[in-house]
């Protein structure tokens, strides 16, 4: 499968506040490190991890990297499906970055987005929302995905 990463997933890694999502995050980057799945993630993702308190940013920084993701690029196409969303009202104009990385998983035909965003990107209202707007645009479906979905592989 191909496994793009968004930055809440490592933030979960180094919180205090959610104990269990810290331990479903804590197995699934266990997971990855036993499975033969590809992981990618992009700048944007990075540029959200550089923006962290420097105490937090360095774990965050050495999490991601070594997971060695193969980094999706921004295409056009990527953009206007982004600007699609935002223009749409499928999501605010202000979390361009999510819209961004949505529109990258699309476009890069990954199997999932992973991420603990519930708000605004693993929510399935949203999600609907996007998938009807992928189709409007050509494009295909997106399956968005919290960590504790794809651990439970049988």
């Amino acid at each position: 499968m191909k496994l793009y990463i968004e930055t809440s997933v490592p933030n979960f890694l180094f919180v205090d506040d959610a104990p269990e999502k810290r331990r479903v995050t804590e197995v699934f980057f266990e997971w990855l490190s036993l499975s033969e799945h590809k992981v990618f993630s992009s700048e944007i993702a990075f540029e959200e991890l550089n923006e962290a308190p420097e105490a937090k940013r360095s774990k965050l920084l050495r999490t991601m990297s070594d997971l060695a993701p193969a980094i999706l690029p921004v295409t056009a196409e990527a953009a206007r499906l982004c600007q699609f969303y935002l223009e749409g009202g499928i999501l605010p104009p202000r979390y361009y970055n999510d819209a961004i990385q949505i529109a990258l998983c699309v476009c890069h035909e990954m199997d999932f987005l992973v991420t603990w965003n519930m708000r605004h990107m693993a929510n399935v209202f949203r999600q609907e929302k996007i998938n009807r707007a992928n189709l409007e645009f050509g494009l295909s479906s997106i399956k968005i995905v919290t960590p504790e979905h794809l651990i439970y592989e049988d």
